[in-house]
């Protein structure tokens, strides 16, 4: 039987190591014009007149010379006025997933269901 002897820094950093950790939610997400546009669909130019007609919340910060604004607020503003159109959440997920996938999606939804 061998032993292996650690010193107590090495124990600490290994327990420290196992233990879960924890992510900060985010608590504001800034996005730009282009952004908003693209979540919007719409053209970039429509968001700057929003914004220039005072119809949209004002930004709450300024990167490099731009505008930026919390998507949170943007995302209640729009959803408020009707700008926000739903999507499909399954689309998005294989967006951000980028696998690429081209099938069918209600496909797809069943064969994710099925395999709970």
């Amino acid at each position: 039987m061998s032993v292996i002897l650690y010193n107590r820094s090495a124990v600490r950093y290994i327990l420290y190591m196992a233990q879960p950790k924890t992510v900060p939610a985010f608590s504001s997400f800034p996005v730009g014009a282009a952004e908003i546009a693209e979540r919007l669909r719409v053209k970039p130019q429509t968001v700057h007149t929003w914004r220039h007609r005072g119809l949209m919340p004002e930004p709450r910060w300024t990167v490099s010379g731009q505008p930026a604004w919390d998507w949170a607020e943007v995302e209640i503003w729009a959803r408020q006025t009707g700008r926000l159109q739903e999507t499909d959440i399954y689309a998005n997920i294989l967006q951000l997933e980028g696998t690429g996938w081209e099938g069918d999606l209600d496909e797809m939804r069943w064969s994710r269901i099925e395999e709970k």
